[in-house]
Parts: C-alpha cells; structure tokens; sequence
C-alpha cells in the first residue's frame, strides 16, 4: 500500500475527525462517514479549526492544509466509501454491538484485503467481531487529541496477520506518528494500564494526607514529566542503574498501593461534582473560559512539546 490508497473512517465525532484529518493533510484521499449530516457539519468547522491553530505554530506545512481540505470528503453513504477503501478506521462510540453491526457491514462491502481498524480503548474487539479473512483485523487505538499526539497503540488479535501490522505501521510512521505493537490483547492495552497504576499511586497518596494533589502532580511534571519526551520507565534504569532500580523496588515495593476496588479520592472528585473542565470545575477553577478555549490552551502546550520531541531525532 501506498499514498494513494483510499482511507475510510466512520464516526466524525472526537475521534474520527481528528484521524480523518490526520490522513487527508498526508495526502491519502479520506472518507469521513456518519450517520448525521449535522455531526459532518461539526466535523468540517473543528477540522477547519485544527488547521488554523496547527498552521499557526507551524506544526503543518501550508501544503498539508491544502492537502486536507483537498482529500477529505464528507459523507453519508457508508456503502460507497466502505467498497473503495483499503484502509478502515471505526471510531464509533464503545458499544459492542453497534462495533458488531458495522463490521457485519465492512465485511460484506469492503475488498477482501482491505485493512479493518478499530479505534477502541477499552473493549477486547476480538471477543465479538467476526469477518472474512481475519488476519486484516486490528485495533489501532489512536491517542486524543489524534491530530497532535504522535501515539497509535497498534493491539494484534489471535488471527492478526504481521503483514496486517507492518502495513499499518509504515502508514503511521510515514504520518509522523509513533506505533507501539501489543502482541495480545489484554484490558487497558499500554497506556490505560500505566495511566491507572500510577493515577492509583497518585491518588493514594493524596487519600492518606501524606501530599496534597498540586505537590503530587508538580513533583511529576518537575522530574519524570521533564524527561517523558524522550525517556520512558525502563530506559530510565538504564542511566539510574538496574542494579539500583531492582534494589530499590524490592524495598519499595510492599509500600505501594495495591488495591483493587476505586480510588477514593477520585471516587470524591466525583461525588462533589468535580469532574474537570467538563463541569467547570476539578482540581482548579476552570469557569472564565469555555471548554474548548480550555482544550486549545492544553493542545498548543502538547504542540509545542511535540515540536521538541521531533528535534531530539
């Protein structure tokens, strides 16, 4: 596959148009399909919208915005789209069922070689979904927000071809974006599981009243947060010593939080209705600005730390 193959992603909502730009600003000439031509409408003005802010920062070339103004079409006839695609994305909301429906669908009208994604977090799509030639099957769980995080967790099923996975790599990695194998699939895939292990820790420590939530989150994003861009967990013990690092787990180890029911100071946020800048509130005051004005501060903060990531190569 190359560049001119032709990319289908269904869903235009958080997801899906984000993905969907990402494809068309590289050139490949990208179905956007949804049920609702109002979701179509609102997908076109947030597309129009990430390219304004992303040109700005210098993030996309003035070619790649021309470029995803010029592939990108949107539409609702999902048969039409699904029989000229070689590469599908599902992005539809986590119900099994409608994930069933549509892959019934995709199986009947798409090419037998045609690639199927799905961009699921949670579910085990393996478990449920049943087509034709089965190795073309795979999650590709993209990263919100897709049109900036470079991230793309590429999840393989029993049946999963490595030809399948290959070809999708070599298309991200040509986009610019990061993939990460996970040989089986298994709850969480890798950035939930490590997201919930040290979200637990994080909160735990603030539900004992040893720290409160700004130190916690300061004491990250002033240490491991600085290095994160090019360092992971286990490169780290590279420079730490690994003879250190397993000296100082099997001590630490027994401390930790190990619990597997809720975290309780997040079960709190929640009974007080902080939930976050969805609810104006959560661990700061987010009223004064709206929802999205708060999302763009925080994306042209990841762009930027984007931009420093790409000149570590």
């Amino acid at each position: 596959m190359n560049q001119k193959m032709n990319v289908l992603v269904i869903g235009a909502g958080t997801m899906g148009h984000s993905i969907a730009q990402v494809f068309a600003s590289y050139g490949y000439p990208t179905s956007l399909v949804d049920q609702k031509q109002e979701q179509l409408d609102v997908a076109s003005q947030l597309i129009a919208g990430n390219l304004k802010v992303m040109k700005s920062e210098e993030f996309l070339s003035d070619e790649q915005v021309a470029n995803a103004e010029k592939y990108l079409e949107y539409t609702l006839d999902l048969e039409a789209a699904a029989k000229k695609a070689d590469l599908v994305v599902e992005a539809i909301p986590e119900h099994p069922q409608f994930k069933m429906d549509l892959f019934k669908q995709l199986d009947q009208w798409c090419s037998p070689s045609t690639i199927l994604t799905s961009t699921t977090s949670v579910l085990n799509i393996y478990e449920f979904i049943t087509v034709s030639n089965p190795e073309r099957l795979v999650i590709g769980h993209w990263c919100n927000p897709p049109h900036i995080i470079p991230l793309v967790e590429i999840v393989m099923g029993p049946e999963t071809s490595e030809k399948t996975v290959e070809t999708l790599k070599e298309v991200l990695i040509g986009m610019e974006k990061v993939p990460v194998v996970l040989k089986k699939c298994v709850p969480g895939f890798i950035v939930n599981r490590l997201n919930c292990a040290l979200a637990r820790e994080a909160g735990y420590m603030v539900s004992e009243g040893w720290v409160s939530p700004e130190d916690v989150d300061a004491a990250l994003t002033s240490n491991f947060g600085l290095k994160a861009p090019f360092e992971g967990p286990l490169e780290l013990q590279d420079y730490i010593g690994w003879d250190i690092g397993v000296a100082a787990g099997n001590y630490l180890y027994q401390f930790l939080c190990n619990s597997t029911t809720g975290m309780p100071f997040a079960e709190e946020m929640v009974k007080q209705g902080k939930l976050g800048i969805k609810s104006g509130q959560g661990l700061k005051d987010y009223s004064g600005k709206s929802r999205e004005e708060w999302q763009n501060i925080r994306n042209l903060k990841i762009i930027k730390v984007v931009k420093t990531r790409r000149s570590f190569k």
